[in-house]
């Protein structure tokens, strides 16, 4: 548990929640990550426990008040944790999903998927049933990905590739809306490393849409695009973040909030809960509200 916001902390407590036998507040301090002056005070709210959300189905979060992409103009970026724990069958993966609430259709949606079958991630933007996407095979990302350089070497719970010392991936996509190309629109970095080599495109036109529904780990459509996954620190921003914020939220490979990284300008939806939200809860931003755990839990690690 995190610590007080307020009122009195003793050293003991600080010492329980980073798992330190020290007595010296600036060591103390120093494993925290904070900095000097070594104040008490800075330790009001912090905590060394990291959680995950444990699923085999999706959750959700709606009622946006800035909607992403709310013209073809306006760019978006993405970061979260995913540590696969999947069988190796063939089903796809829908990693994340942006949608209109209330609807079933499919024809407007952004989403990123891993299709298993072709062992690749695709990032698409869909507008009146027409796609814009890049596609990338895990494959000759290999250098990036670390799954293996043969089409068969798919991401599975048993080949995960690049991962941290917990097993997780730290995904980054950047859509960068005024390219047409759909190959310098779309970016994907697999931990802090860019993968570049891609294997299809796709240059269907581009109309609004408007999107307050954000879907992880499957979408609104199907039960087909939901695979038993860890997921965790998940964030978005309406704009394209610099290699050094990707770095910041990457953070050596250990999860952190986009306010611990630093990196909260045009932030729209962050996610590092402790324990499953309340339905209407805000999320981190404040922009959504929470939809549906759908059964699904958290975990702290």
């Amino acid at each position: 548990m995190a610590l007080q916001s307020s009122g009195q902390i003793k050293i003991s407590e600080i010492k329980a929640e980073l798992g330190s036998s020290s007595n010296s507040l600036r060591a103390l301090s120093a494993a925290a990550g904070l900095s000097v002056p070594d104040a008490m005070s800075e330790f009001y709210g912090f905590s060394a426990a990291k959680y995950y959300w444990d699923l085999s189905n999706d959750i959700k979060w709606d009622s946006a008040t800035d909607k992403p992409l709310q013209t073809a103009e306006e760019s978006l970026s993405v970061s979260l944790w995913i540590r696969p724990q999947w069988a190796a069958t063939d089903l796809n993966l829908i990693i994340f999903d942006l949608t209109p609430s209330g609807t079933t259709s499919t024809a407007n949606r952004f989403f990123l998927q891993y299709d298993y079958g072709l062992n690749r991630f695709i990032a698409r933007y869909r507008s009146a049933s027409q796609n814009f996407d890049r596609q990338l095979a895990l494959h000759s990302n290999n250098s990036a990905t670390g799954t293996g350089t043969s089409s068969s070497n798919r991401w599975t719970g048993s080949n995960r590739g690049n991962v941290n010392s917990d097993g997780f991936v730290h995904l980054f996509l950047t859509y960068n809306a005024p390219e047409q190309n759909p190959t310098n629109a779309f970016k994907i970095y697999w931990n802090n490393v860019e993968l570049t080599s891609t294997a299809a495109t796709n240059t269907g036109a581009k109309d609004t849409m408007s999107l307050n529904e954000l879907t992880f780990c499957g979408n609104d459509h199907n039960t087909g695009g939901s695979r038993i996954a860890d997921y965790m620190y998940m964030h978005m921003w309406d704009d394209v973040r610099s290699a050094g914020d990707i770095d910041s939220m990457y953070n050596s490979g250990d999860p952190i909030s986009a306010s611990d990284a630093g990196v909260t300008t045009n932030l729209i939806f962050g996610d590092t809960s402790e324990s499953v939200p309340s339905v209407n809860a805000a999320d981190d931003s404040g922009n959504y509200d929470f939809a549906s755990a759908n059964s699904q839990s958290i975990v702290q690690l």
